[in-house]
Order: C-alpha cells, then structure tokens, then sequence
C-alpha cells in the first residue's frame, strides 16, 4: 500500500496536474473493457456431438439420449406455429467436489439462424406429466447422476437445432455442443 501510493507522489511531481485525472481514467477504463471482452466473446465451438454420444467436460458427463415433440395437454399447449419439444439427457458430475447446475443459465437450444431459446416452463410441465421427465438442477454430489429432459418451446420451421452445455454459470464458459437437426414434428 505504502509502496503504491509513493509511486503516485513521484509521478505527480513528474507529470503535474495531469496525472490524477489520466491515471485514475485509465484505471477504471481497463477493467470495464477487460469485462466486456470477457463477457462478449463467444465460446469456442469445438467437437460437435450427436443423438446418443457421451462427452465430458470438466467434470461433466452429459448423454443427450433423444429429442422429441412433445403433445399439449388440456391445459397447456404451444403458441401457432411452435411445438414442444424435449431433450432427454443425463448429466453426471465427474468432479472431486460438489457442484451446482442450473438450468436456465447452462443449457441453451439455438437454431442455425442463430436465434436461442430458454428453457419453457409450460413444456417442462408437459414433459413432466407425459413422460415423467424433470428437469436436472440443484445441488450434485461426486459421482451422482441426473437424468431428465430439458424442455423448450420453438417454432416448427426451425432448422439446424443444436443444445448447448455450459460447464459453469459464467458467460465465457466452456460448452457442449450437440447436433439435434430438424425439429421433431408431434
């Protein structure tokens, strides 16, 4: 600390009345900028993975076992043009410590015109209620094993359906990517 604010002092006498604002400037400039960077730029894309391969990533197993159209039921149906659909998937934590999923925040469908979907709440209920999928979330312990369905809401024109998996909450995170195709017609 001491040490710190000498250097200060010396390059105040050095450069005068110019130093303070440029330097204090330049300090708060450099994290925004290194957060924006972090934050924005785009996860590697990496091994593409289909229906019924397994992959691991950091203390992640995930298995992505199907992807179907799911029906409506009397009190829930998709919007004109969507269907429901359903990703069935296994997740097993690897790691040497406890971990924490959240859904919402680490499994995301894109289509290839790159528009993405989240996770649909009135489809998880369908899902639930039909095939007696939920979905993983919450706390995991070494070596537990979730299996459930990830359930979202897309139009039926949707082309190229790929899932993504992030191995942590973090926008910059490593991802899973699984090829599904077309979407499953109900």
């Amino acid at each position: 600390m001491m040490y710190t604010f000498t250097w200060f002092k010396r390059l105040r006498r050095r450069y005068p009345g110019h130093t303070k604002p440029l330097l204090g400037s330049r300090l708060m400039v450099l994290p925004l900028v290194l957060l924006f960077v972090a934050c924005t730029r785009p996860p590697l894309e990496g091994k593409l993975y289909a229906l019924g391969q397994t992959a691991e990533l950091d203390g992640w197993r995930v298995t992505v076992h199907s992807f179907s159209a799911l029906p409506g039921d009397a009190s829930r149906q998709p919007a004109d043009g969507h269907v429901f659909c359903a990703i069935e998937v296994t997740l097993e934590n690897l790691g040497a410590q406890i971990r924490f999923f959240m859904p919402e925040r680490q499994m995301t469908l894109a289509d290839a015109d790159g528009k993405s979907y989240a996770l649909d709440h009135d489809a998880g209920v369908v899902a639930a209620r039909s095939r007696g999928w939920t979905v993983p979330d919450g706390e995991m312990s070494i070596g537990e094993k979730a299996h459930g369905a990830a359930s979202y809401q897309i139009p039926t024109a949707s082309r190229g359906v790929r899932w993504f998996f992030r191995n942590s909450l973090f926008p910059w995170a490593r991802r899973l990517t699984f090829v599904l195709g077309e979407v499953p017609q109900p």
